[in-house]
């Protein structure tokens, strides 16, 4: 009889915890319920202090320490100099100002406004600032920036910059920039500039330029500039400029000048000049100029060539140099040498050599020669 009643009375207490779907309503419409809560940021009590003027040991959520602290979960940490421990995440929101420095570890993952020095747990997440050794085993997170050694485990994420080693398993993704080694298993991810030494797995992406020794397994993409030594599975892509040397398996493609030695498997495209040694499989293009040497077995096609050239078929209105191509088409002015099967040039101004050689700057028969025509 005793344990029926003690039955009923716990039922009796869960059914009373359990609001009705009426007196749930009512307060769901309650103006006072739909008010944001104060977060409590307020330290917690029962600690245990041993030390004088807030340095030795402390077991609990004291505010400010020096020396060793321990404690469950943190709330509203001022300042803590020395060693961290805690077994469980911040309270929401309640740790935002917190300045931690020294060697910070968590269970869950140390979390505070500045954490400087060794910072260390499943994740770690700062809201201005880390910086030293920093280990997220899962991911590091900072909404301001992040300096020194920084790890995460699957991923590395800041809305600042990214300064040092910067390794993200998974991917590495800055608001800012990336400056140092930089490393993301899957990719990297600016909004900013990409400096340094620069690996992404799949791709390396940035809105502002990619300089340094950069590698994507796929690509390697930039809104502005990509300079110096770059390798790409696929391909390589500049809104502005590419410039040193530049590998891509595919194609290699800027608005601007691509400069330097240049190396794809089908395609070059330069939105104005392709500069230096081009080297592409089916096609070297430039809106406006090819200029030092330039080699394809396909098509060459740019409003000016200087220099030597080695195609299938090349078109230009202005050639100066030495060109070696089945087809040499100039629908301009040639000063210098073609050589190939058949040569046409609206205006020569040097020699032709091939089976069939056409100048019509040249009077009657003299326009179509064989082996050889020239005008001076």
């Amino acid at each position: 009889m005793r344990y029926s009643l003690q039955l009923v009375s716990a039922w009796l207490l869960v059914l009373g915890a359990v609001p009705s779907a009426d007196a749930q309503r009512r307060r769901d419409e309650d103006p006072e319920e739909k008010q944001e809560k104060v977060i409590d940021s307020t330290p917690g009590h029962g600690l245990l202090n041993l030390g004088v003027n807030n340095t030795g040991l402390s077991i609990g959520n004291s505010a400010r320490w020096n020396g060793i602290r321990i404690n469950f979960r943190d709330r509203g940490i001022q300042q803590v100099n020395g060693v961290n421990l805690s077994i469980w995440k911040a309270a929401n929101n309640a740790n935002r100002q917190a300045r931690m420095h020294g060697l910070n570890v968590g269970i869950v993952g140390p979390e505070g406004g500045y954490l400087r020095g060794v910072n260390i747990g499943l994740g770690a997440v700062a809201e201005y600032e880390i910086s030293g050794l920093n280990l997220g085993i899962l991911g590091l997170v900072s909404q301001g920036d992040a300096f020194g050694i920084n790890v995460g485990g699957l991923g590395l994420v800041t809305e600042g910059d990214m300064t040092g080693l910067n390794i993200g398993g998974l991917g590495a993704v800055a608001e800012g920039d990336m400056l140092g080694v930089n490393v993301g298993g899957l990719g990297l991810v600016s909004q900013g500039d990409v400096h340094g030494l620069n690996l992404g797995g799949l791709a390396t992406v940035a809105e502002g330029d990619v300089l340094g020794l950069n590698v994507g397994g796929l690509a390697v993409v930039a809104q502005g500039n990509v300079r110096y030594l770059t390798l790409s599975g696929l391909a390589v892509v500049g809104q502005r400029a590419i410039e040193g040397i530049t590998i891509s398996g595919l194609a290699m493609v800027a608005e601007g000048n691509i400069t330097g030695v240049n190396l794809t498997g089908l395609a070059m495209v330069g939105g104005e000049d392709l500069t230096g040694l081009s080297v592409a499989g089916l096609a070297l293009v430039a809106d406006r100029r090819v200029a030092g040497v330039g080699i394809t077995i396909g098509r060459i096609y740019a409003d000016e060539v200087r220099g030597g050239t080695v195609a299938a078929w090349l078109k230009t209105w202005d050639q100066r140099g030495v060109s070696i191509s089945p087809y040499t088409q100039i629908k301009g002015a040639q000063r210098g040498l073609a050589i190939g099967i058949f040569n046409t040039a609206d205006e020569l101004h040097g020699l032709q050599i091939g089976v069939l050689n056409r100048a019509k700057n040249n009077k009657g028969i003299l326009q179509w020669l064989p082996v050889f025509n020239f005008h001076k």
